[in-house]
């Protein structure tokens, strides 16, 4: 029994390659990213220099902008740490590759309180983009209240996460 244990934990073990599976795919969403987030800043470019924008139709595209870039950090961050903390250092070996300073202390804990402080971010400049693109009549202010709960609870999920951990800490 005790060599089959051993046997199955081993193929477990070595089984942790396939995540690789998964993180070459969240860089392919970066790259995808990337792609939108290049032909959005050409349209932007185009309508500033040769069309007309309004103030609040600038801040709007900017907040995409912005929302993009954050949405692509918050995959960079679970692809990187995720193939560090489940697959290997090994690639940071090299003298020509320098490690993060913050991939250092990260854990599973720390990850899951970076995301849900991204998300929390993301979710934050989702929030605005809404309100400043929503006008009086109730239907916009129903869904400007909607957002605004799903931030908040974000945002206690993010509390709850941390509370959690302090208590796994102190006992």
């Amino acid at each position: 029994m005790e060599k089959i244990l051993s046997s199955f934990g081993a193929l477990l073990y070595g089984m942790r390659f396939t995540m690789l599976f998964f993180y070459v795919g969240l860089v392919g969403i970066i790259f995808g990213i990337l792609g939108k987030f290049i032909y959005e800043t050409y349209k932007l470019m185009h309508t500033l220099i040769f069309g007309e924008l309004e103030k609040i139709g600038l801040i709007i595209k900017v907040l995409e902008l912005v929302d993009m870039t954050m949405v692509a950090q918050l995959v960079w961050v679970v692809a990187l740490a995720g193939v560090s903390l489940f697959v290997t250092t090994g690639h940071f070996d090299k003298a020509h590759i320098k490690k993060p300073d913050w991939l250092d202390h990260v854990n599973t804990y720390n990850l899951k309180l970076k995301l849900a402080f991204a998300i929390i971010s993301i979710s934050g400049v989702h929030a605005l983009k809404t309100y400043l693109s929503g006008s009086l009549d109730l239907q916009s202010i129903q869904i400007v209240t909607m957002v605004a709960v799903i931030h908040f609870t974000f945002v206690l999920s993010a509390i709850g996460i941390s509370f959690a951990e302090r208590l796994t800490r102190e006992s």
